[in-house]
Parts: C-alpha cells; structure tokens; sequence
C-alpha cells in the first residue's frame, strides 16, 4: 500500500483534487478555482483573494470550498473577519472539508475561531522552524542568500553551499575599497567607476548597465567580503498603513543593530577584503554620516576614537563653548566630563587646534624618520611580535578557560544541579567573557599586521607624508583620518599634558 508524502498531499493539484471529489458527492461541480501563492501579510492583499471578494460581491458565487481552514487564511483576525464579510454579509456556503465545517449545515463560529487559532500557531511554529534551520545551516558555513554578492559566484563544495570569487568582479570590489579608504566619497567612487577616471574605464556591474549609489554602498557594508558568514542581520514586523481596518497591513524586512548580527568564527569562503581594511571602511562611514547612526555627522576632532585619557583609559572627546560670539574647542576627558571629579581625576581643557598642530607635527616626523631609514629592523619587528604572541596566548587560554566552565555549567543544568535563573546568569556572564576575548584577538591581529608588513606600512607612510605636510589639509577631516587609521595606533593624554603617541612605525 502506497501513501502520498506531506509534500504531495499539500500540493495544490491534491487540493483541488480533494474538493472536486467532495462537491461531487453533492451533485456540485466546481466551476472557477482561486489559488493563493502570494506571501502577502494581509490576506485582502493577495490578488486571487481580492478577486474572489469582488466576485462574491457580484453575486458570481454560490459556494466556496476549501481543503482545510489553514487554506483559507493563517492568520485568526483575518479568517474570522473574511467568513463574516462571505457568510454573514454575503451569504455565501463556506466548506473546509478536513476540519468538518460547513456554513449550512451550522455556523460554528466558535469551532471556526478555534480551528484559525491553531493554523496560525502552527504556521508561527513552523515559521520559527524554519527560520531556525536557516540559521543553523549558516552556522555550519553554508551561503544562505538567493543571489552571491559581487563579486563571488555560488557553488557547492563538499556538500556545502559556499562562495567562489570571480576575479574579475573580486578586482571591481578590491578598487571600491581601496578608493573609499584614500578619500573617495561614495559619489565620487560611483562616478570613477562609471568612466570619470584617469583612464576613462567603465567597470563591469553585477548585470552590466552603469553604476549606482546604492550598489556601491552595499558592497561597503556587506561583511561577507571578509570571508566570514554574516547572517541574522533582518528580521520583520506588521506595519499597519490604517488602524482602522486591521486586515489591511504588510510585512516589513528590519535591520538589526550591529551587535546583534552573528557570525561565523571560521572563514568560510575566500576573502576578497581583509578584516581590518572592512574595518576601516565602518568607521570612515560613521566618520561621514553613512553608518548606523544615521544622518550626516561632522567629525571636528581628527583623532576621534584614537586619543584616550591616560588616567582612566576613557575616550578624549571634543567640547565646545562659545564666547562673546567666538567658538573655542577643546579636548576633554569624556568620563570628567560626564561624571565630574569622581569620574576621572584628569581636568585639563586642552585647545583643540593646538593640540592637533602638535600630535601631527610629531606624526609627521615620525613618518619622515621611518622613510629615511634603511628601513625598518626586521628582529626589532619581531621583539614587538613576541609581545603580541605572549598576549595571545593568554588571551586564548582565557577564552578556552572559558568555554570549559560554560560546557560545565550546561552539563550541571542538564542533571538540575542549578536552575534556570543561575543558568542563565552565568551563561551570560562565560559568553560575554568568550566574545570580549575574540574581540581583543581580532585587535592584536590587526597590531601584528601593522608590525610585521613593512612594505604596506611604508606605503601608508608615504601617502600620508604627501598628504598631510602642510596644516591647512589637516581641516579636511575625514581624509586626514583615511591616512591616521592606518599609522596611529592609540594617543594617550596625562593630566600634567604630556602627550604619548604610538603608531605602528
């Protein structure tokens, strides 16, 4: 004896198989068929559905059969609101044939509501199921997205969903990154590409056609670039366009915050950009108003994000105050500014454009004295390497340290040797330790790059050494920040003023 697989018996054909043989028993024959494929939210946004209404309204309709009541709507408020509209307005026969109901016989409304109730939950459950698989199989490394980024191909390798680069579009992506991090705003790299170059080159898009400004800017943000899966970047909710008839909404697609998104701690396809460069590339978009903040932010301190208080290892950030119509910045630890003297014992107002002048006077001599050199002493290199493998290393055992007491705990929960509350307590507490440790790992990756590449190193140097010698081009903010980011590593301010500068030269 042979059975139909669930897939089969959820076809439409087995569905409209079902119902012909059903009104046929009653000397009924079906004469139109509506078939709801749409993946609108509301159900009166779907095409077939709304004809189905107008013609019921027309009186073109004597009956309506459905194999089960999960086919006429997923979702309770709109199933009970469409029987009333068909059964109670109309006059219309409504028949699901598996859930037993039938407008003439009784109308249930009762049964009806509770069988809607049940779809809609095992539709949510399913949903949950499914989205759950999905991410599951992004964890293990597969590609889920319908279509690759530019700039790879999909294929499978090993029984794997993966990325493969395509090299001619891997270059394009390459050249985006590049021209983004020495200056070029999102516009001028659209127009470069377009055939505004040197050259007069148009570089190929996705589907041929000319380039735009959203298509370079998701490939500044899309973080697959570096290798690594991203996935749980989205998620959706109901808008409701008018409150006064709530069937009629969609289905919007949210980003998450950053921090939020999850990531594979593998690479799982080749990189096309390195982390530390897609790195730079953030911050240079919430530098010009392009990240998550939203809305265009105007960067005064040049050294944001790089100069710390030397007392209490807090930001520096930019204050102004304006007097008799004249404005004056200055640099401010931002833990006193907020807190006071509890905060942070470090009280200094330091004028802005002075200490600015002084930091780049020193930069920039550093930078010429890296150039005459022969260059840098490569066993010297290595000292400060050993450095960063010691750090390493105890970074590591406290992240593996880490995971040890987090398998620990989960194996105590499973005998009920702590409860729920503890669990999650210390859950929290091991993962969050795990994640912080991850973090400080991709930071000393990039120091042990900066360090050891003395080739790139030495064409930052020169870049910016051409950049940045005369002052005037020091008010240019964020391509002044383009060249720092890739020779400053951390700027410290005491409370006596002493400045301490480290780069990577």
């Amino acid at each position: 004896m042979s059975t139909l697989k669930e897939s089969q018996k959820d076809s439409p054909q087995h569905q409209e198989a079902l119902i012909r043989e059903a009104a046929a028993r009653e000397g009924i024959e079906i004469n139109y068929v509506y078939e709801d494929r749409d993946t609108a939210t509301s159900i009166v946004s779907r095409k077939d559905v709304q004809r189905m209404i107008e013609d019921a309204k027309r009186g073109e309709i004597r009956s309506l059969w459905f194999a089960s009541l999960s086919r006429f709507s997923r979702d309770a408020l709109d199933a009970i609101s469409l029987k009333r509209i068909l059964v109670n307005a109309l006059g219309i026969r409504v028949v699901s044939i598996e859930d037993g109901y039938d407008s003439a016989v009784k109308d249930d409304e009762l049964l009806f509501g509770i069988k809607s109730v049940v779809n809609q939950n095992t539709s949510g459950d399913i949903s949950i199921s499914s989205r759950r698989g999905i991410e599951k199989s992004a964890a293990k490394g597969n590609f889920i997205g319908s279509i690759a980024p530019y700039g790879y191909k999909k294929v499978t390798k090993d029984g794997r969903k993966t990325l493969e680069i395509v090299p001619d579009q891997a270059e394009v992506v390459k050249l985006i990154y590049n021209l983004y991090l020495n200056g070029y705003g999102d516009k001028s790299i659209v127009r470069y590409l377009n055939g505004e170059n040197d050259d007069g080159i148009v570089y190929p898009t996705y589907k041929g056609g000319l380039w735009n400004l959203s298509s370079v800017q998701r490939i500044l943000q899309n973080e697959n670039y570096t290798g690594y899966t991203v996935y749980g970047r989205h998620t959706s909710k109901i808008v409701y366009d008018d409150i006064t008839d709530l069937m009629n909404r969609r289905r919007k697609l949210v980003m998450k915050p950053q921090e939020k998104w999850k990531r594979t701690p593998f690479q799982t396809h080749e990189a096309i950009i390195s982390k530390e460069d897609f790195a730079k590339a953030q911050e240079l978009r919430l530098l010009r108003g392009g990240g998550k903040r939203g809305g265009r932010r105007k960067f005064v301190n040049v050294f944001a994000k790089m100069v710390f208080c030397q007392e209490c290892g807090t930001a520096m950030v930019m204050g102004k105050s304006i007097s008799k119509n004249k404005e004056y910045r200055y640099l401010i630890c931002s833990k006193r500014r907020m807190q006071g003297k509890k905060g942070c014992s470090n009280h200094l107002w330091l004028p802005y454009y002075e200490v600015r002048d002084q930091i780049m006077g020193e930069i920039l001599d550093r930078i010429r004295s890296f150039l005459n050199s022969d260059g840098v002493d490569q066993l010297q290199a290595e000292r400060r390497n050993n450095n960063f493998i010691e750090e390493r290393q105890q970074i590591e055992k406290h992240i593996k340290d880490n995971r040890k007491l987090l398998f620990e705990i989960r194996r105590q929960k499973m005998l009920g040797e702590i409860d729920d509350e503890q669990y999650e307590f210390e859950k929290e507490m091991y993962e969050n330790e795990i994640e912080e440790g991850e973090k400080k790992l991709s930071v000393i990756e990039l120091e042990e790059r900066k360090v050891l590449n003395v080739s790139e190193l030495k064409k930052d140097a020169r870049k910016a050494l051409e950049s940045l010698t005369d002052p005037k081009t020091y008010d240019d903010v964020e391509r002044t920040r383009a060249f720092l980011l890739n020779i400053v590593k951390r700027i410290e301010i005491s409370r006596d003023g002493e400045i301490t500068i480290q780069t990577y030269l």
